[in-house]
């Protein structure tokens, strides 16, 4: 892409940005982000074909950096079990603080979740490889029971992502005004706490 394409590419993710944050996911448009730097639609399909791509990476630069500072956090817990919690916690209220920010609805977290978990393919990758390391150091230290490490780590983060889908379905199918993020953090860490509890040597 040429120097001049990249300019072009950066001037619309700023005012994606913009838009993003003045509208929320939800409201804003294509044709809305084309006004806004006086290009039409055609055109800034050229550079993003959807507007899902063009919100993640608006924003993903600021997402991994946030995602990193809550990890630098969670690594000064010593006790293994409760740096698997604090992260998960952590990450949890953060992902509820992008969604409320931006004003993203019920209908559209459910229409764009496999799209979201294709594009944040390496994030969830390094998420699952992270819970995999604690768990590591949790047997190594004596903490944990021997286990296949990996297979927990990713068990942990798919279950995270089920019950956080299960109560957007259930908010959307009872028509419910928003999501209660409290209740799925408690479910979150209920059920990560019974797997956690299971490979614990110290039960």
């Amino acid at each position: 892409m040429s120097k001049k394409a990249e300019a072009k590419k950066e001037q619309i993710l700023q005012s994606a940005k913009a838009v993003f944050g003045r509208l929320g996911y939800s409201k804003a448009t294509l044709d809305d982000i084309a006004e806004s730097i006086g290009m039409k639609k055609p055109s800034l399909y050229y550079y993003y074909k959807s507007k899902e791509l063009l919100f993640i990476e608006a924003f993903s630069q600021e997402w991994r950096d946030s995602l990193s500072r809550i990890k630098r956090i969670a690594d000064q817990e010593p006790n293994p079990h409760e740096r698997l919690l604090l992260y998960i916690r952590s990450s949890l209220r953060y992902y509820q603080e992008i969604v409320t920010q931006h004003t993203i609805s019920i209908r559209v977290l459910i229409e764009t979740r496999v799209t979201f978990q294709e594009l944040f393919r390496e994030s969830r990758g390094k998420e699952s490889n992270y819970y995999a390391s604690v768990i590591k150091e949790g047997i190594s230290n004596g903490m944990f029971l021997p286990c296949e490490a990996e297979r927990v780590g990713y068990s942990i983060m798919v279950v995270k992502d089920l019950i956080q889908f299960e109560e957007f379905q259930r908010a959307d199918f009872h028509k419910l005004p928003s999501i209660d993020f409290q209740k799925i953090e408690r479910d979150v860490l209920f059920t990560i706490g019974l797997v956690l509890n299971g490979i614990s040597l110290n039960r």
